[in-house]
């Protein structure tokens, strides 16, 4: 079996589809995190998707199969092409709990966790014909809230808090070593608010919880 590679640093932004992720590495972008990248932008994400293809499927065989030998093999060639990276490398990751394979493997990790209001993000992946993502939101989310809990340098930060450009925010980025530029929020880029989309009882409570927890990460 072949032996993992170890990723010396790494900074990582997680969160459902269609909650800001794309967005989030914007940001850590313009604070120096360089994301090698596949996926160029459209209609959607017109800055760009910040995803690498191996990544992305990567994510999926994980989440079926776990550490492979093929799997591992594809992660060493993932872990390799972020090592030759100058500074900051950045990985994103739509299902979260991939996140925990690189994170028994990363030497310096750093993470930002994004979510947005569970109904526009349905309303926006219905929107695209999407339906529903092979991860549910509510799995998904508690997978941020686990990975959060379990990386020491690690923020949550809201969709909205974002296009609102809260002051938290600012303090979260800087409290994991990043000066951003939030004025390249484009909060006329939005789709979906104010959606009345029906949540379940546990969606609300989650989304109640990853409020508290933003206020907590970013105000350490």
């Amino acid at each position: 079996m072949s032996k993992a590679v170890v990723l010396k640093k790494g900074f990582f932004v997680a969160g459902h589809p269609r909650s800001g992720t794309s967005l989030v590495c914007q940001l850590a972008e313009s604070g120096g995190v360089s994301f090698p990248s596949d996926f160029e932008g459209d209609e959607y994400n017109k800055e760009g998707y910040y995803e690498l293809a191996e990544a992305k499927e990567l994510s999926k065989n994980l989440l079926a199969e776990a550490m492979t030998p093929e799997n591992t093999r594809t992660m060493n060639k993932i872990v390799r092409r972020l090592n030759e990276v100058e500074g900051w490398p950045g990985l994103k990751l739509v299902r979260i709990p991939a996140i925990f394979f690189y994170r028994h493997l990363t030497k310096n990790m750093k993470a930002i966790f994004v979510y947005r209001n569970p109904a526009n993000v349905k309303a926006s992946l219905f929107k695209r014909g999407l339906g529903e993502f092979p991860i549910s939101w509510l799995k998904n989310s508690n997978a941020l809230v686990a990975a959060h809990e379990n990386i020491e340098d690690s923020i949550i930060v809201s969709y909205e808090s974002l296009l609102k450009q809260e002051k938290h925010v600012r303090e979260g980025f800087s409290s994991l070593g990043l000066d951003v530029d939030l004025e390249r929020v484009m909060p006329e880029r939005q789709t979906q608010k104010d959606s009345r989309i029906y949540l379940t009882e546990d969606e609300q409570n989650l989304y109640a919880l990853l409020q508290e927890l933003e206020k907590e990460s970013c105000h350490q």
